[in-house]
């Protein structure tokens, strides 16, 4: 895998929400057996010790202030971290199912957060 930017073409974001990084979060939202590096309302960044391929779709436990919910999302993304010590793979997700009630307890987690997060 070559390492990207984690930008599209020409440098443009395509993003259609900010990227919350876990640390604002406050343990607010997590993923059952996978760490999560960053969360929006239409997907999420995990680590990851292999690659996974990409449009493939992955089954996860989402938790979101204490409430836990399966959900669905695609591989938009993966690539090779910059750490050469160690090889890990960041993998940009797009839910493809998520519970309505999930969604709205996520977009009000995400809202709570000060303007500095929501822009990271």
């Amino acid at each position: 895998m070559k390492r990207e930017e984690p930008f599209g073409p020409r440098g443009l974001e395509r993003r259609r929400s900010p990227r919350i990084p876990i640390a604002e979060l406050e343990d607010a939202v997590a993923v059952v057996g996978a760490r999560l590096v960053n969360v929006s309302l239409y997907g999420m960044m995990i680590d990851s010790p292999v690659p996974l391929e990409r449009e493939s779709v992955l089954s996860l436990r989402l938790v979101v202030l204490g409430h836990k919910s399966d959900v669905e999302a695609r591989v938009a993304e993966c690539t090779l971290g910059a750490s050469v010590a160690r090889q890990r793979y960041g993998v940009g997700l797009e839910f493809t199912d998520i519970p309505d009630e999930t969604r709205e307890r996520l977009e009000k987690t995400l809202s709570r957060l000060p303007e500095r997060a929501r822009t990271a």
